[in-house]
């Protein structure tokens, strides 16, 4: 387990040098100090990776051998279909509302609205179902 962990961190270690390089070579008058700033805010998550590579398997509970037989999964299905049919219902009416009235909206403010209204219309959907069982 021990040369597991080593590969892990040889592996972020190896990881956010080269990212902290290739910051650092975008301006070669502060090379080092951007370097030394990207490997470092690099290295957790290169940490991560090589935890995934070399040690998930070996660690922790083993996973389902069917993931859609959780109640988690079920939970997440029927959140996100109900969810889908809500999201085109807001969308064909919001479309509607936008022809009728002839609003100058610009597109990215639509599907901003739209995005944050679905990942809402999951929350609660899944909050609901979570709490019912």
């Amino acid at each position: 387990m021990g040369l597991r962990h080593l590969a892990a961190a040889v592996t972020a270690l190896v990881l956010a040098a080269g990212v902290g390089a290739l910051a650092g070579s975008a301006d070669p008058d502060r090379f080092w100090l951007r370097a030394a700033v990207f490997a470092a805010c690099t290295l957790g998550p290169a940490y991560g990776v090589g935890w995934l590579v070399f040690l998930s398997a070996h660690t922790g509970p083993q996973p389902v051998a069917r993931v859609e037989d959780t109640v988690e999964h079920d939970w997440w299905q029927r959140s996100a279909s109900g969810s889908f049919l809500d999201l085109v219902t807001v969308a064909g009416l919001g479309a509607a509302v936008l022809a009728v009235a002839d609003l100058d909206v610009t597109a990215s403010t639509v599907l901003a609205g739209l995005l944050v209204f679905a990942f809402a219309d999951v929350a609660v959907r899944w909050t609901v179902l979570r709490r019912r069982a």
